[in-house]
């Protein structure tokens, strides 16, 4: 997986809109590698924040109503790049 190439694209595509996690957002925001990386446990999808909100069906699930869900397809490229060690490539 390349980050720049599939997991940037998801990430700023799905959850940097307004009010969410862009600049102005809440308090994590999601715009660069860095901000990214401080919400995945490398090599340990099951282990990373990002992953546990983007498959959670509970309340604190990402992205928020009437946000549509990211598709399977979609976090299973985070889940591998997350457990490909979460490379900035």
């Amino acid at each position: 997986m390349s980050f720049a190439n599939d997991i940037e694209p998801i990430i700023i595509g799905n959850c940097t809109q307004s009010g969410c996690h862009g600049t102005g957002g809440q308090r994590m925001q999601l715009l660069t590698y860095n901000d990214i990386v401080k919400e995945v446990s490398a090599g340990n999808p099951n282990n990373s924040n990002l992953y546990d909100v983007i498959t959670s069906n509970e309340i604190g699930t990402m992205p928020k109503p009437p946000n549509p869900r990211l598709s399977n397809t979609q976090i299973k490229m985070i889940y591998l790049w997350i457990a490909q060690g979460a490379q900035n490539n």
